[in-house]
């Protein structure tokens, strides 16, 4: 009997390895784009509003800190016709944010763009646990609160053009010092792209 299920498994195995599937990599991958929001798109936006940021006013101002700013991710709206998690954006360019050596991430503060560890407060939730050895159990008073916040939204809009549908998204960012409630930078990247109607998600 495990001659034949083993048999099975590799003749199960076989025809899955035949349905035409293969690895694209991503210098290739553009050929195979579609008019919905892919990775080039979510690449390019973060590169683009990274750019933005780091080449504004504020962040230049920003050159004699000697800690870098504490942020947090608040909501990123997806208010397209495409299902994707906007963390997908926020962590590319929060990543370019921190190598930057001006920003720094918090996990404990996140609004829809990202998600909070959740380890931070089941941590907590061990003081004064018997079980547990309080030396290495934080003390109240250590989260250290953001200073500012990233949030965003990202809209598509749809044109009949011709015979073609038109798909433009607009990924607008915003940051805002979390102190003074004023936004000291914000950036719109737009993505354009043409297709049959077939291809457009309404």
């Amino acid at each position: 009997m495990k001659k034949i299920a083993l048999y099975a498994l590799v003749f199960v195995l076989g025809i899955s390895g035949c349905g035409g599937v293969k690895y694209v990599d991503n210098a290739d991958s553009r050929e195979y784009s579609s008019m919905g929001i892919d990775y080039h798109d979510i690449e390019s936006a973060a590169q683009k509003n990274v750019q933005s940021l780091l080449e504004s006013g504020y962040v230049r101002n920003l050159a004699t800190l000697s800690q870098p700013k504490v942020l947090a991710i608040s909501d990123v709206v997806n208010d397209t016709m495409q299902h994707f998690s906007t963390e997908e954006l926020t962590r590319k360019i929060t990543r370019d944010m921190r190598n930057s050596g001006k920003f720094i991430l918090t996990m404990a503060f996140a609004g829809s763009g990202n998600s909070e560890d959740k380890m931070i407060d089941k941590v907590r939730e061990a003081r004064n646990n018997d079980e547990v050895n309080q030396y290495g159990v934080p003390e109240k008073g250590n989260l250290i609160a953001p200073e500012l916040s990233l949030s965003g939204k990202i809209i598509q809009r749809n044109t009949k053009v011709k015979s073609k549908q038109r798909v433009d998204y607009f990924f607008l960012l915003t940051l805002t010092d979390l102190k003074t409630g004023l936004v000291v930078w914000d950036n719109e990247v737009n993505i354009i792209k043409l297709g049959s109607n077939k291809a457009v998600s309404w």
